[in-house]
């Protein structure tokens, strides 16, 4: 067991990687090196959870935004409203770049994973 708080964001982050069978840690390492990436990594789980953080992944208020459940994003200056499917919406205070960079780097994520699942 880590030293996080249990109840930590990262800490229910790296236990969801796990379920799915790799560790947080590889996966950033492997995205590091494939995708010369540092800075808040997006984290591609499955097509229903693709994770986006929107600070460094150890800051406190690091908020996870799945992807996978956005229907809208609108943009007012520097606060992008995030609405979910669910008809929630949220406010962050990132720019629109940002935030399109993360989508990006997601994208390609995602692209070689399911690349790499369907060689066989």
């Amino acid at each position: 067991e880590n030293t996080l708080d249990k109840g930590s964001s990262l800490s229910y982050i790296k236990r969801l990687c796990v379920d799915h069978l790799f560790t947080y840690e590889g996966y950033l390492k492997a995205v590091k090196k494939k995708f010369d990436m540092s800075y808040k990594i997006p984290l591609y789980i499955s097509d229903t959870i693709q994770l986006i953080p929107t600070k460094r992944t150890r800051d406190y208020e690091n908020i996870w935004i799945n992807y996978a459940s956005i229907f809208r994003i609108e943009v007012d200056q520097q606060i992008q409203k995030i609405t979910f499917y669910s008809g929630n919406t949220i406010h962050i205070n990132s720019s629109n770049k940002t935030l399109k960079q993360q989508i990006k780097y997601l994208e390609q994520i995602r692209n070689t994973k399911v690349k790499h699942f369907h060689t066989y």
